[in-house]
């Protein structure tokens, strides 16, 4: 189960499959993610068995970008791991999203 920043730092690579729980943007909330490259700034993920996916074609076809921040904007209980847009409030209003980083086994 992951911790914290830097185990989740260490957990993603290239073919990992995130289950996004919630998420700013509601039509993303139950994709599965396939992460596409993981660098010293974030990771890129694509829509998994979506190869037409909008989100798919941006930067270069790598996805989206969700950037790693700092570790206050991170929070993480029960395998899911959140991130918001402040460090002082971790609310609703302020997610960008939530995931879990779904099994070999399982995905």
């Amino acid at each position: 189960m992951i911790k914290n920043l830097n185990q989740l730092r260490r957990t993603l690579r290239e073919g990992t499959q995130l289950e996004i729980l919630d998420h700013c943007r509601p039509e993303c909330i139950g994709q599965i993610r396939n992460i596409t490259l993981v660098n010293t700034q974030g990771f890129y993920s694509t829509v998994a068995n979506q190869p037409d996916a909008s989100a798919n074609r941006g930067n270069g076809g790598r996805g989206p970008i969700l950037w790693w921040g700092r570790a206050a904007h991170w929070q993480f209980a029960d395998g899911v791991c959140s991130v918001f847009d402040s460090e002082q409030k971790h609310t609703e209003e302020e997610l960008v999203m939530s995931f879990r980083v779904l099994e070999k086994e399982a995905a």
